[in-house]
């Protein structure tokens, strides 16, 4: 086994894969979920280094500061806050989780390894969240980190990387708190206990390591919570660090949210064809489990789709639930999905067919996508300034080269499933840089409108005031866009009275909806000085003076 050349590979596709990731992104609005984070930046890069991430100059509970340190010392590097420094941190974990993939199957088979890989990345929920801000990227890493240490360590005999994953646990919980831990902690309980008894007493001796390791995870676990709730204190006070408590542990064990099978119904489009993909080689190759004892591969593969189950179904049963909680398990599942279409028995072969034709179609079925786009965003002003005969000679020169890859890998399915799932995914990561997310950046602009309203409230800025709009959410979105602390006011629907005690002058922003809402207020008679749209949503602005 030559581990120079599969080093050197590996390092081939990590910095490919960054490339894909970072391509395009510099001084980029922020877009969704990114634009709290960018604020978190912004607030962090304006007054320090800080314990926990701080909106409106107050400690944010849902996160511990970690993420954020990790973009505010690429933005020190980089002399500026920005996009790319934002969204580094994700992109790095991401194209390390795919690195570490190829490391982890090309001393088994490199083709293995490869269409592991690209199926991955063609994940679309997984391929767009390596181009933001993402938490669960960092902590895929870190359980695809945890599986190689315990598989490398017990392929050599080395106890000191079966102990290095504890590090891990720690890691995890200062990324992505609890939940963090208990992925990467589970990983390692899910790995032990699919291990082999090959003589009498080794399922009592595996029994305990699983459980050691459960118990290390739970004395590691109290510590952290310990220590979490320490520095809460110490930033916000005991109410900031119940705050915590709430936003870390108890919101997500409610019984409001989604139902058992979310994350069933998302595999069929944000995760697809990689879950269905595992799921159907699981279950095909379920009858061979018993054998794994005298193949390697086979061990290797029952152990990966089981902590890929352990993700899928654990995050299952808490009824809080997010689309991207379980992207930890995407290579996991990628590399039991690549391994059934590469060795397809039974009804698999019709599978793989099935495979064939839909990523080498990909790259037309990518410009019929573009069409089709272009239609409904013209008529809402969304299409981005990119030349059309451009994205279809790409697509048309992509589905040229899929053709012709099809016709000369007759005799290699193996090159074939490689050369057709390279070429969808370029197809796909072209789609997504130069016409969806530019789209996404018109859609959901708040600059223009941030800088009109900026623009009229003049050096004498008054109090801003946001009416029955989200703290979290549209005031996030006008608050990035701002190059200097702000405290505005926030004031529900639920009670109207302190606008008639607002110091003057005031500037309130309303959604548009909501303007019955005034009625019988001191803005009732307020003359409206701007509207526009915020965030893709028709907003209101009045001046009390």
């Amino acid at each position: 086994m030559d581990h120079h050349r599969i080093r050197i590979e590996m390092l081939g596709v990590f910095l490919l894969a960054l490339f894909l990731f970072t391509f395009g992104i510099w001084d980029q609005p922020a877009q969704g979920f990114d634009g709290r984070w960018w604020l978190f930046l912004q607030e962090m890069f304006r007054h320090g280094a800080s314990l926990f991430p701080t909106t409106y100059g107050e400690p944010y509970p849902d996160y511990p500061g970690t993420a954020t340190l990790f973009s505010y010392g690429f933005a020190q590097l980089f002399g500026a806050p920005n996009e790319l420094a934002n969204i580094l941190p994700t992109a790095l974990a991401s194209a390390g989780v795919l690195a570490l993939l190829y490391r982890l199957l090309a001393p088994f088979d490199r083709t293995w390894a490869l269409l592991a890989v690209l199926l991955t990345a063609l994940t679309t929920q997984w391929l767009e969240k390596s181009r933001s801000v993402c938490l669960d990227q960092m902590v895929s890493l870190l359980c695809l980190g945890c599986f190689y240490l315990l598989h490398s360590g017990e392929q050599l005999g080395s106890k000191w990387r079966q102990y290095a994953i504890f590090p891990l646990f720690v890691i995890a919980f200062a990324i992505r708190g609890p939940l963090g831990l208990i992925e990467v902690c589970g990983v390692a309980c899910t790995y032990w206990a699919l291990s082999i008894c090959r003589a009498p007493g080794d399922g009592w001796r595996l029994l305990s390591k699983v459980l050691a390791h459960g118990l290390i995870g739970l004395i590691l676990m109290a510590a952290c919570w310990w220590a979490l709730m320490q520095l809460a204190q110490f930033s916000g006070g005991e109410a900031f660090a119940r705050q915590v408590y709430q936003m870390q542990v108890g919101g997500r064990l409610d019984e409001s949210g989604e139902p058992l099978y979310f994350y069933f119904q998302l595999s069929l489009y944000r995760y697809f064809p990689v879950v269905p993909l595992a799921l159907a080689t699981l279950f095909v190759l379920r009858r061979q489990w018993s054998t794994r004892h005298s193949d390697d591969k086979l061990q290797l593969l029952a152990r990966l789709g089981a902590c890929g189950l352990m993700i899928l179904l654990g995050l299952s049963v808490p009824h809080f639930k997010r689309a991207y909680y379980i992207l930890p398990m995407v290579p996991m599942f990628a590399a039991v999905a690549a391994y059934g279409l590469l060795h397809p028995q039974r009804w698999l072969l019709r599978v793989r067919w099935f495979y064939l034709g839909l990523v080498g179609l990909l790259p037309g079925l990518c410009a019929v996508v573009l069409l089709v786009c272009r239609h409904s965003w013209q008529k809402h002003g969304y299409w981005p300034a990119l030349s059309l005969p451009l994205m279809m000679a790409v697509f048309f020169g992509l589905q040229v080269l899929a053709l012709h890859g099809w016709q000369t890998t007759r005799n290699a399915p193996g090159r074939r499933l490689v050369l057709l799932s390279l070429l969808a995914l370029v197809a796909q990561w072209w789609l997504l840089v130069k016409a969806i997310e530019p789209a996404k950046d018109l859609q959901f602009a708040t600059r223009g409108f941030v800088d009109q309203v900026e623009q009229l409230r003049g050096e004498d800025r008054g109090t801003l005031v946001f009416l029955n709009l989200g703290k979290d959410t549209w005031a996030v979105r006008y608050m990035m866009n701002l190059d200097h602390d702000e405290q505005p006011r926030f004031i529900g629907k639920d009670d109207l009275s302190p606008l008639a005690s607002l110091p003057r002058p005031a500037w309130v922003i309303l959604a548009r909806k909501d303007r019955a809402l005034l009625a019988g207020t001191a803005l009732e008679q307020a003359t409206l000085v701007f509207e526009g749209r915020l965030n893709d949503n028709p907003c209101l602005v009045f001046e009390l003076k």
